[in-house]
């Protein structure tokens, strides 16, 4: 009988005609099974059964099927973030797969600066930082005007112009390289009365008043 029968590795004794034989022992390689079914050993022969899958499995709480091996199985779900409540001033990460509760990074947002300073983050540290002067901080006297100086402000005499400078009448007010200069207004015809017996002409850019050259006009005949 076969538990007297010892076997090549690979094969299995069955009993043909009353007579134990050693044939090759059959494998899930050899069987090939219809869709929805799988191939699994029972009892060292290979089967085809219904694959299982999470929809025939209720799991309990705290766990959820997961397909292990292509088998589905209740697994203890892993703890996140959404089940830790943490207190004030700490927010919770993930640390090597685990929940904890991390203290918070100082930021600005927690941070009152005195006045004259601001928050700015140094580092990984806020730190209140003293505000840069700007123009809006200073008064400058009459005849300078503020301007930033290396990033600083500083009054800077104003440089002059024509509205600084009020000219004597027969000129006006123009800037000669960058100074406010009062020269003579350019005349003309316009401005320039002539007595009878003249008249005006443009002479080297001046008006003047030229005798009229004689004519039969300014002439009586007897």
């Amino acid at each position: 009988s076969c538990p007297h029968v010892a076997c090549k590795p690979g094969t299995a004794c069955v009993v043909v005609d009353g007579h134990p034989v050693c044939i090759s022992r059959p494998s899930c390689k050899t069987l090939h099974c219809q869709l929805g079914m799988s191939c699994r050993v029972l009892n060292g022969w290979p089967r085809c059964i219904r694959v299982p899958s999470c929809g025939d499995l209720r799991c309990a709480s705290g766990t959820t099927c997961q397909m292990v091996e292509d088998w589905p199985k209740c697994v203890p779900n892993k703890p996140s973030c959404n089940d830790m409540h943490c207190p004030a001033g700490t927010t919770c990460q993930m640390v090597v797969d685990w929940p904890k509760c991390v203290p918070n990074k100082p930021s600005c947002s927690e941070m009152h600066c005195p006045s004259g300073t601001t928050c700015q983050m140094v580092e990984t540290s806020p730190k209140c930082i003293p505000n840069k002067p700007s123009c809006k901080d200073l008064h400058c006297p009459k005849g300078t005007a503020c301007q930033m100086v290396e990033g600083w402000p500083k009054c800077v005499a104003s440089k002059p112009s024509c509205n600084d400078l009020h000219c004597p009448s027969g000129t006006t007010c123009k800037m000669v390289e960058t100074s406010p200069r009062c020269v003579p207004i350019n005349l003309s015809c316009k401005d320039l009365h002539c007595p009878k017996g003249t008249a005006c002409q443009m002479v080297e850019g001046w008006p003047k008043c030229m005798a009229n050259n004689p004519s039969c006009n300014d002439l009586h005949c007897p």
